[in-house]
């Protein structure tokens, strides 16, 4: 396939493009084939077949490469990608940790070297596990778009969301691809993910939550105006991402901090959440 032909179904995909080098590579492998087969398979209407594409152009990354090779990995781009396949987020969810140096950076570590993508750290201590990969998905928009990802607080480990939001890139066609690389990401309190319920429960209209991020330089704004949600993500020096929701799509946000919630408070059942919600709406409307 023409390197122009491979650039636009991966943009038709979402996906980034990748360099005649990293093309070459690829092709050197047992994976030039697979991935081969998989564009031609979603170019021709087979959009499962994305499933298969994103591992193998993230692998390709140059900042996940320079990752995997500071940690000693020692598996060639054919194994990467297979390994990459069937594990999926948590795989790369992994990889990030690293490269962030967060506080999941060794159990990260070891959860790599048991797949054979990084090398063995001499430790007397029990390997710590790695945390589940996290359920996600997006709600798209013409200009940006969102995805909704459960986490878990750094400092309490209590149950919450992610917000992250990203704009669109020019071009692409007629499927939108985003700027998720340099997406916003705005992790809610428990108290504030109590606001949020309130909200998508049309029990108050706007919200505002200041001060987010290692600078304390990112907010998250939310309106509910009739017909819609409209969500907007700030960090300063940067364009704002902004996104009207549906009603139907905010279901699917409602649906996740009740089982969010309910996860930090497993004696409770729906019922006590919501009576916790409005009693918390009252406080806030009484004047």
């Amino acid at each position: 396939m023409k390197l122009s032909e491979i650039t636009n179904i991966l943009a038709e995909a979402g996906l980034p493009a990748l360099s005649r080098d990293q093309l070459l590579e690829l092709a050197s492998s047992g994976a030039g084939k697979r991935f081969e087969a998989a564009l031609l398979a979603f170019a021709a209407g087979d959009p499962q077949q994305r499933d298969e594409l994103e591992p193998t152009v993230r692998v390709l990354d140059a900042t996940t490469r320079a990752t995997l090779k500071r940690i000693g990995n020692q598996l060639p781009v054919d194994e990467l990608v297979t390994v990459a396949c069937k594990e999926r987020r948590q795989f790369f969810d992994a990889i990030d940790a690293i490269a962030l140096r967060t506080p999941r950076a060794a159990a990260a570590r070891s959860y790599l070297a048991r797949l054979g993508a990084a090398a063995v750290v001499a430790d007397n201590t029990p390997a710590p596990t790695v945390d589940p990969p996290y359920y996600s998905f997006k709600i798209f928009s013409s200009a940006a778009a969102l995805c909704i990802a459960e986490a878990t607080t750094r400092a309490e480990r209590k149950h919450t969301i992610n917000i992250e939001g990203a704009v669109a890139l020019a071009g692409g066609g007629a499927r939108k691809t985003f700027d998720w690389p340099n997406k916003i990401v705005v992790q809610l309190t428990v108290q504030e993910a109590y606001q949020v319920l309130a909200l998508l429960e049309n029990k108050i209209r706007s919200l505002r939550f200041d001060g987010h991020g290692r600078e304390h330089d990112k907010s998250l704004q939310i309106e509910f105006q009739d017909s819609h949600y409209f969500f907007r993500l700030i960090q300063r020096g940067r364009a704002a991402v902004a996104v009207q929701v549906r009603a139907v799509d905010s279901f699917q946000i409602v649906s996740l901090l009740y089982k969010q919630l309910l996860r930090n408070e497993s004696h409770l059942q729906i019922a006590d959440i919501r009576a916790m919600v409005d009693r918390m709406v009252m406080m806030i409307t009484v004047r």
